[in-house]
């Protein structure tokens, strides 16, 4: 396969799992079955490419994803105690979703807002220098 080939198949499987995201919220087995047979791909490239980017799931996830950033500039701001403080308040460990599907908690390396740490965001909104109570106010805001 020529390199252009390759980068149209690639970009058509990504814009094809961004359009099942959107549909479910999620990427279902059967989606990820019918993709393999339609690129001629084994199962396990579908989910090599849905593994490689952190936005695709494979599970349901909540109505708010809660992602704190703990790379080395939020670290050293205390995103630690942040994200000690939201798991406890949603009863979460990372990557784990609330019953109620109403969360879901993710720990990423960065947000790129590395000199306003430590950075939270709520699904695509971003909130930066925050304390755990800020963050606990975030999320009550929620609710």
């Amino acid at each position: 396969m020529d390199k252009l080939k390759s980068l149209f198949y690639q970009d058509s499987l990504l814009e094809k799992l961004h359009q099942i995201q959107i549909t479910y919220g999620y990427i279902p087995e059967a989606e990820i079955e019918n993709l393999s047979e339609k690129y001629q791909l084994a199962r396990a490239n579908v989910y090599g490419v849905i593994s490689f980017y952190s936005m695709f799931y494979t599970e349901p996830t909540g109505k708010y994803i809660i992602r704190i950033c703990d790379s080395i500039s939020c670290h050293l701001n205390e995103s630690d105690s942040v994200l000690r403080a939201v798991k406890s308040y949603l009863g979460l460990k990372s990557h784990q979703t609330t019953e109620d599907k109403k969360f879901t908690l993710e720990v990423v390396e960065c947000l790129g807002h590395c000199g306003e740490g430590p950075v939270m965001m709520v699904n695509n909104k971003i909130f930066t220098k925050i304390n755990k109570n800020k963050a606990l106010e975030i999320l009550n805001d929620c609710m």
